[in-house]
Formats: C-alpha cells, structure tokens, sequence
C-alpha cells in the first residue's frame, strides 16, 4: 500500500510540474486546448496527492516500521486516533498534507470556475494554481518524502511513539484547520495573479476570491483557537496564547486576510484600494508560506516548530520568486490599477476602513519584527536577542484598542462623507454606554487604566451591533406580522453579510472582554501540599487529598486527587484530578490539567511533580506535590466568542435561504435602514 503511495506522489508531483509548465504556454500564446490539458494535468494530481496521503495514513494503521516516517512517529501501543494525527506530526508528512490539500484546493477551484466566459483570464489561473502545486510537491519529493525506506534489512518490531504533547485531541483537527487555512489562501492568491497577468482587473476577481478569503480565513481562524484550547489544556501553564514565534507564523496571514476581507468591501462600493487590495491579497499568501518557513528551518525555537531542517532556504527562494512576480504584474497593469473613484472625506466609512487597514497591517509588521529580531540581532552583532511577550503586549495592546474602536465606529459612518451632526446622533447612545462601562472599570480599579478602556471599548462594539439590529427589528416589526424570532431569521436572510459581519464583530468584541479579564485579572500559585493539608489561593482553599499512580498502555500517570471548597464559607466547590505523565517509549512526561470552568472563572490544577524526594523512594501517603494554581476570569467565554465568530462566518459564507414568507414589500422598507 505504501508503495502506491510513493508512486501516487511522483506522478502527482509530474502531473502538477507539467499542468504548470503547459498551462504558462496555453496562456501566453492563448490556446485554450493548452489550458484544457494543463486543468485535466491538475485534476489528475490532485487525485493522486490525495491518494499518497491516504497511503501514508495506511501505513501509520499498519504499524509498516519499514518506513522511517513511520517508525518515528509512532509505535505499537499508541490509540488508533493518534496514529492518524501521527501522519501531520513530523515534517515530513505534514507537508504531505499540505501539497495534497493545495492540489485539492486547485481542483475544486477549476471545477468551480469551469463557466468562466473569459478565456484569457482561466488561461492564466490555472498555471498559477499549478505553481503552488508544483512547488510543494517538489519539496515533499526531493526534501521531505515520507515514504522513504529505513536503511536497514531488518524491519523494527516498533516504533520510537509520538511526541506526547501531540497525543491530545485537538491535535486530530487543529494542524489540519490550520493548514486548510494556510493552504486555501493559495487559491486567492492564483485569482490575483490571473488578474494582473490576464490585464482583467475588473472588480470581477474580487468576486471570486471573496468567497475563498473567507472559508480559508475561517479554517485559520478556527485552527488558531483550537491551537489556544491546547495550549490551554495541555502545557500547564494557564494561559492561550504567548506571542510564540510558530503562533505569530499563522497569526501574520490572518492579520492581512483580515485586512484584505475589510479592503475589498471599499473597491466593490467606491473602485478605490486596486493596489492596496493586491498586495494585501499576495501579502497574505506568502505570510501563509513564511510561516511555514518560520516552523521548519530551525530559525526560531519553539514548542511548536519542527526539528532544525535544511529545506528554509527553498521557501526563502520560492516567496522571493513569487515577490517578484508580483510587483513585475503591478507595473504591467498599473494603468488598470488606478482607482476609478477617489476618498472624498475622513469621515466616510471607507476612511474606516483605510484606518483599519493600517492598523492590521502595523500589528502584522510589529509582530514580524518581533518574530525576526533574535534572527537579525544574531547577525548583526553575533548574539540572540530574545524579545518576549511584553514587547508584543505593549506594542499591539494599544493597535489592538484603537481596532476594538473602529470596529464599534465603521459601521455607523456612511460612504463618501459624513456629517458631524449626523455622527454625533448616530454615536451617542452606543458612545455614552462604552464611556459608562469604561468609567466603571476606572474607578472598581483605578490601577489598570487600560483594562478599563478595553471593557468600555468593547462594550461600544456590542452597542453598536445592538442597535443596529434593533433598527433592523424594529422596522419589520411595524410592516410584517412575524414572531421575534421569525423577525430575526428574516433580518439576517435579507443580509446575511452585512449581519454576519455584524456577529463577527460581536464575538470579537466577547473575546477581548475575556482576554483582558483572564490576562489583567488572573491569580496565579506556585504552590507545595502535602497529603491531607491545604493551602488558599484567591478565594479558593485547595486541599490534597490523595497520590495515587496508574499504569496505562502508554503512559505511567501519578493523579492528584484535590479538593476545592470555598474559602469564606468552606462550602464544597469541586473536586479535580491533575496528573503527570510519563512516557516510557520516549522518555518524556507532560502535564494533563483539571479545570473547574464556570461563566465566571476557570479553576485551573496542573500537576507539576512530587517536592522533595525521588518518587521512587518516597510513601504517597505523606508525600508533597508541586502544584501550579490558576484562577482565570471569564476564560469561558473566549471559547464561547470563538464559536459565535465562527458561527457569523458560516451565515456569510453559506447563507439561508430567503424564505418566501419574506415579502418583497418588507425588503424594500428595511433596505432604507441598512443604506
């Protein structure tokens, strides 16, 4: 089966090279029979990408040790779900991974786009939906190819295990949402090129690539929150998210798709940001692949980057390229790229929306810097400068707030010009709330000025959406017989985009309120307790109960078993179970936490080990255990923002259908709220 698998991945990787060699020839000298065979070229090497990844998983359930890949990342006693995550574990077969979903990403998009009138402009997508094909492919080939032998004639009887930080369920779908994310933005990125290469630059690829932005957005989105969850409940160290250089890798991308998503709002209404939107639409593709330079050259160290690899400078040299592509399509077609309309005023909403630009674009460009800098300062002077999360939260923290207030603002402002006696109506109610809340805040805790602001300041976005949609409500109320919730389901049908956003912004503005509280407001303790004694941390007493050790298939677990009551009224609170595990194929250990979540705060244990003594030469029944204790503020309902966005995104992306009960009469009265 294995086999099949190396020879599935040559002749994807054949069939990939030769669409995007013959595709540049059938678009050059326009022959669309050249451009039919370079699409059917690419169709083919989807199906056989796939096919050698689907081997490799069979060779993973095989427990096939002739393989090194195999052998590496898994063994014997390890649960059949972890060995299917164990194929993305290694290098090697995530980019097996990668290739296989840029090739079915290509596919689709060529069976989706089979009507394009223009013959000129599929001509050119196609060979540039095969670069990005070919080019993974020919690093998984040449650099990476999981299929290769271990160079021995004796098969092993098992393999070394996975790494156990990665026998987590969240890494079943966080790498894969992850990496349908990265590799989705390729799709936006052939559209572009297309565009500047075919000369049609018509708002018409706009159209196509919006619907992709958007899915591959939200697959990064959703594999960035699932990478928090884990971080969260797997290392221990009670928070989500550390600026972590493999963090900011895929936190970068989603920055400028953010931007470009916003960007593209102005071109379709006002022919303004033709350039802007290009860079930002290339700029976020070839963050997606710096990335995964960042993850596997070794530059950065990290917990979540892969072993030190020599394959960085491929990537180097492929982003370089492609730059250059890029900015030789925007001289060429600099005339197609001017603005057709022009900003008439900062107080419209396409001024929001260039504020809001800048504003992703300068977060992005500080989060670089703070990612490269220990690489620049090694060399320049020879020595690592290392720059830490309180270069990040101090910089982007301010960005961060002035967003959270555009985010509130834009909505609110109209196109082309605003009034100021028109703003100040519109601002108030949503304004003085913020200011309400923000004071509040001030004043409970006059110290933290800022979290203050961030409170009011999100606060300000869930007015504005409130309004709105009590608008929207109020007017259908008055010209249709409907339940409140008929009501709506029909207001959001009539708009999904515009309310879909709407809801977006709202769990934004969820998420903000939680990471403030659970970062300004966390209690954290390292603590040390003996069986039968206790210790009080926040309003919490914490009491060991008991030490006990299990041996499981894999793993070795000493489990704590710990009461928590009430500090004040002694009044039973919980009862959690952290352990500390430990690996014997391995050698390594990791920490399984027990969180207590309620819509106030997480009650958070982590294990660390036994104080004192070896464990071995040590009676459970009077030992000491190191403990890590956090109480974490309103942590829950950064979950729950997550699922809302989410949930927005699907609304713009697969809207209801308009249900006939909706009346035409009724559309045409609430169009003159949503103007």
């Amino acid at each position: 089966m294995v086999d099949i698998g190396h020879f599935s991945l040559i002749c994807s990787w054949m069939l990939a090279l030769y669409a995007a060699v013959i595709g540049f020839a059938g678009a050059i000298k326009r022959k669309p029979a050249l451009s039919v065979s370079s699409a059917n070229a690419l169709n083919a090497s989807a199906a056989f990408a796939v096919t050698a990844l689907v081997s490799l998983a069979a060779a993973f359930l095989q427990h096939d040790y002739r393989y090194a890949y195999v052998w590496q990342h898994s063994s014997n006693d390890m649960h059949s779900a972890y060995l299917v995550s164990a194929v993305w574990g290694g290098m090697d077969g995530s980019m097996l991974l990668w290739a296989a979903l840029v090739a079915l990403f290509s596919s689709i998009c060529l069976m989706r786009h089979e009507a394009e009138p223009s013959a000129a402009y599929r001509g050119w997508l196609v060979p540039w939906l095969a670069v990005s094909t070919t080019f993974f492919l020919t690093v998984v080939v040449f650099l990476t190819n999981p299929f290769r032998l271990i160079p021995s004639d004796i098969t092993p009887v098992d393999g070394k295990g996975l790494n156990p930080l990665l026998q987590n369920p969240s890494m079943l779908i966080h790498p894969v949402c992850l990496y349908l994310g990265f590799t989705g933005f390729s799709v936006p990125f052939a559209y572009c090129m297309a565009a500047l290469f075919s000369g049609d630059l018509s708002a018409r690829w706009i159209d196509y690539t919006k619907r992709w932005t958007l899915i591959a957005w939200g697959f990064l989105s959703a594999g960035i929150i699932l990478g928090g969850n884990w971080a969260y409940i797997e290392l221990g160290w009670g928070g989500f998210w550390a600026w972590d250089p493999v963090e900011n890798s895929s936190f970068m991308p989603w920055l400028l798709g953010t931007a470009f998503l916003h960007s593209v709002l102005v071109q379709q209404q006002r022919g303004l940001f033709k350039s802007w939107n290009v860079l930002l639409c290339a700029s976020t593709y070839l963050m997606a692949v710096f990335g995964t330079f960042l993850t596997r050259s070794g530059i950065v160290q990290s917990v979540h980057a892969f072993a030190e690899t020599d394959v960085g400078w491929v990537f180097l040299a492929y982003i370089g390229a492609l730059a250059a592509f890029v900015l030789t399509g925007m001289w060429l077609s600099r005339r197609e790229l001017r603005s057709s309309g022009k900003l008439q005023s900062y107080l419209s909403r396409e001024a929001a929306f260039l504020f809001n630009n800048l504003l992703f674009v300068g977060i992005c460009f500080a989060t670089f810097w703070g990612v490269m800098f220990p690489v620049f300062s090694e060399a320049i002077t020879g020595e690592k400068s290392v720059v830490g999360a309180p270069f990040f939260n101090r910089v982007n923290g301010p960005l961060f707030l002035a967003l959270l207030f555009l985010m509130g603002a834009g909505p609110l402002i109209s196109w082309r010009k605003s009034s100021l006696r028109a703003l100040k109506k519109t601002f108030l109610k949503p304004l003085a709330f913020g200011s309400l809340i923000m004071v509040l805040g001030m004043v409970l805790d006059p110290s933290r000025p800022l979290a203050g602001l961030a409170f009011g300041l999100s606060a300000f976005v869930i007015a504005t959406v409130g309004i709105e949609f009590h608008r929207a409500m109020s007017v259908r109320k008055e010209l249709a017989n409907e339940s409140p919730v008929q009501r709506a389901v029909n207001v959001v049908r009539r708009k999904p985009h515009r309310y879909g956003g709407f809801i977006i912004h709202l769990a934004v503005a969820i998420m903000s309120i939680a990471i403030t509280a659970s970062y300004v407001y966390k209690t954290e303790r390292d603590v040390v307790i003996a069986v039968g004694q206790s210790v009080q941390v926040g309003r919490y007493n914490f009491e060991l109960k008991n030490l006990s050790e299990s041996r499981e298939r894999t793993y070795g677990a000493l489990i704590a078993e710990v009461i928590v009551t009430n500090a004040a009224t002694g009044d039973f609170v919980a009862k959690v179970y952290p352990e500390r595990r430990f690996y014997p194929a391995s050698g390594e250990s990791s920490t399984e936490v027990d969180i207590h979540m309620t819509l106030l705060r997480d009650v958070y244990v982590a294990l660390a080990g036994l104080a004192g003594t070896e464990k071995s030469k040590q009676d459970l029944t009077s030992a000491r255990a190191s403990f890590k204790i956090f109480i974490n503020p309103l942590q829950i309902w950064l979950w729950f923002g997550a699922l809302l966005m989410l949930f927005g995104l699907v609304l713009i992306v697969a809207p209801l259908k308009v249900g006939s009960a909706v009346r035409e009469s009724v559309n045409a009265k609430a169009a003159e709220v949503h103007a």
